[in-house]
């Protein structure tokens, strides 16, 4: 989906970004979300992993062809991590610039108004809020067409991570901005009823916001992921038997476990949970069944059903609803004076004027980012506790552990040891070397 259909209904809602615990080695901030799954980035230097590659159990090495291709890490592999994760540290800013830069664009030009004096022509109101919406979609979408071009398709080419062709790929992120502007005029309508009806209106959105994003956690899986990938049962028997003896020792009766093809999108491996209620599963990618050991999994398994014991989840929620809440009251602080200094070229007074969107988005964007290390501080304190659960509920030794996080290094070309200040600003998940660290020295 398109980084500004993600921003609005990330931050105005927490809709799909909080739906998967990703097991992953990094962040998602400057990847452009797509409603398939897609495994996370991370950013900046290198570390030497000749010491943990040494240390690679026999199992390990009766690893598939490709796998060896990639791993131990070569030399080159070693390069292409480095600039890869140069490349992302600078996108990161860039894309937030771009991002203001043409949201500004439809603002101060007055195409936002003259969308909006079109799609009042729908005589009713709801409609009428739709129709801008989807205009606006449509229109931002084109103006960051190139960009997402360049990010997410050209780059990860040109690091051998992407499997589609280009009409593929493409066919896909249009699939995503059409799903964006079903869903998102729910959180945009709600928005604006309550701004042009209640002085508190912040508050209200944020309560209301609970039950959309729970129902949005449960279709999500079983509605809209299906529409990207293929899910189904485990293929290995004796993989699905072990993963399912875990779950019933954690105490997780009638456990879903799938397997994805994402390895129709990309090479990079990743696992998550996902849903709430009838639609929770634990989903692997076929990139790590194809190159983890069945010890690595279980390890990987066994963070997964930390989160879900734990529940994560449902504090996740709880954390980005107080973030939501705080977000939209600093914006009422703020916003109405930057609309009544330009409001001759904005061609709006209120910020219930639907025209008003796009700068509604724009502090979205710059409160999102100034405040993310506090919403990350959050989710790496949640990693590490599954992490920790990880090792608890399985009897693999540290050093399975620290290699299934070190072929996430090698695979996905991430950063084990990022600069301190990048870990602390964009990181979702704590470093790699340092959870590597953590399972190699834990005792149980």
């Amino acid at each position: 989906m398109h980084t500004i259909t993600k921003i609005a209904l990330q931050v105005a809602l927490v809709l799909l970004t909080l739906c998967p615990t990703v097991f992953a080695d990094t962040d998602t901030s400057d990847s452009t979300l797509t409603l398939h799954p897609e495994a996370v980035e991370e950013a900046l230097v290198d570390m030497d992993s000749a010491g943990v590659i040494a240390q690679k159990t026999e199992e390990g090495a009766a690893a598939t062809s490709d796998e060896t291709a990639l791993y131990p890490m070569s030399p080159e592999r070693k390069a292409k991590l480095i600039s890869y994760s140069r490349f992302k540290n600078t996108w990161r800013f860039v894309s937030f610039f771009i991002s203001i830069g043409l949201l500004a664009l439809i603002l101060f030009t007055g195409l936002s108004a003259k969308m909006r004096d079109y799609a009042q022509r729908m005589r009713i109101r709801f409609f009428a809020v739709w129709l801008f919406w989807a205009l606006f979609s449509v229109v931002d979408y084109l103006l960051n067409l190139p960009f997402a071009i360049y990010r997410s398709f050209v780059v990860e080419s040109n690091y051998g991570f992407m499997n589609q062709t280009f009409m593929q790929w493409w066919g896909e992120d249009l699939l995503g901005l059409l799903i964006g502007i079903t869903l998102g005029i729910v959180p945009v309508w709600f928005f604006y009823w309550l701004v042009g009806r209640m002085k508190r209106w912040w508050l209200a959105f944020s309560i209301g916001a609970i039950p959309f994003a729970v129902l949005l956690i449960v279709i999500v899986p079983v509605l809209i992921a299906p529409l990207f990938n293929k899910f189904e049962p485990l293929k290995d028997k004796q993989l699905e038997a072990e993963i399912l003896a875990l779950a019933e020792s954690a105490g997780i009766e009638g456990s879903d476990i799938f397997q994805v093809d994402g390895s129709k999108q990309s090479t990079k491996i990743g696992a998550y949970v996902t849903g709430l209620f009838g639609t929770k599963r634990i989903v692997l990618y076929d990139t790590m069944i194809d190159n983890f050991t069945t010890d690595e999994i279980k390890y990987v398994m066994g963070h997964e059903m930390g989160h879900y014991l734990m529940n994560h989840l449902w504090w996740g929620l709880g954390v980005a609803i107080i973030f939501i809440l705080f977000a939209l009251w600093l914006m009422d602080k703020t916003i109405h004076c930057v609309i009544r200094r330009f409001r001759t070229r904005f061609r709006f007074e209120q910020l219930s004027d639907i025209a008003s969107l796009p700068l509604v988005l724009i502090f979205a964007i710059v409160i999102s980012f100034v405040f993310q290390p506090i919403t990350n501080s959050a989710s790496r304190y949640m990693e590490r506790q599954a992490d920790k659960f990880g090792m608890d509920i399985t009897d693999v030794s540290g050093e399975t552990a620290v290699i299934a996080f070190d072929k996430l290094s090698v695979f996905n070309l991430s950063d084990p040891d990022p600069h301190p200040l990048i870990e602390f600003w964009f990181y979702d998940h704590p470093a790699l070397k340092k959870r590597m660290e953590s399972v190699r020295n834990y005792r149980r």
